[in-house]
């Protein structure tokens, strides 16, 4: 083995070989790391945006409310919530999730419907909890699905 390993002749390079496909492999799981945090990052962005929304959408009712001494909302619409995600966003809903697809019909990332809720009770400042589901194809096989729960806040604070 080791004569094939130094052999000078050019019959055989398979350290060259062996370099290549751990270069390769490094290379992958790194590429892998980015799309990740990438999906990651688009849908915290995607999902404060839509919680800054709703704030715009009621600040009046909102703003009389704080006006008034406290800041307690009546309601707060979970399916407006996962609908508005849903349609600014492109994800399509199917079952208790959203789901992103490529051109070619196959699953980018999935996310469970999100639940918002109040941060402090029945306070204004909003809190929504999802998980994030990235599957792992090694082969063009499903090996599993990488799970990332997230939880982003949005408040609206009067400037004085």
């Amino acid at each position: 083995m080791k004569a094939i390993l130094l052999n000078n002749k050019g019959s055989s390079y398979v350290t060259v070989c062996v370099i290549t496909i751990v270069i390769a492999m490094i290379l992958s799981a790194v590429l892998f790391y980015a799309q990740c945090m990438t999906i990651i990052q688009t849908t915290r962005d995607n999902s404060e945006l839509v919680l800054e929304s709703f704030i715009m959408k009621n600040a009046v009712l909102i703003y009389d409310s704080i006006k008034q001494g406290h800041d307690l909302t009546e309601h707060f619409d979970e399916n407006d919530y996962i609908s508005e995600i849903s349609s600014r966003f492109s994800l399509d809903i199917q079952k208790n999730g959203l789901y992103s697809y490529c051109e070619n019909g196959e699953m980018i990332y999935a996310m469970t419907n999100p639940y918002v809720t109040y941060k402090v009770d029945k306070a204004l400042k909003l809190k929504a909890s999802y998980t994030v589901m990235i599957p792992v194809i090694f082969a063009g096989e499903h090996i599993f699905d990488l799970v990332i729960p997230i939880t982003v806040t949005r408040s609206l604070t009067l400037k004085e």
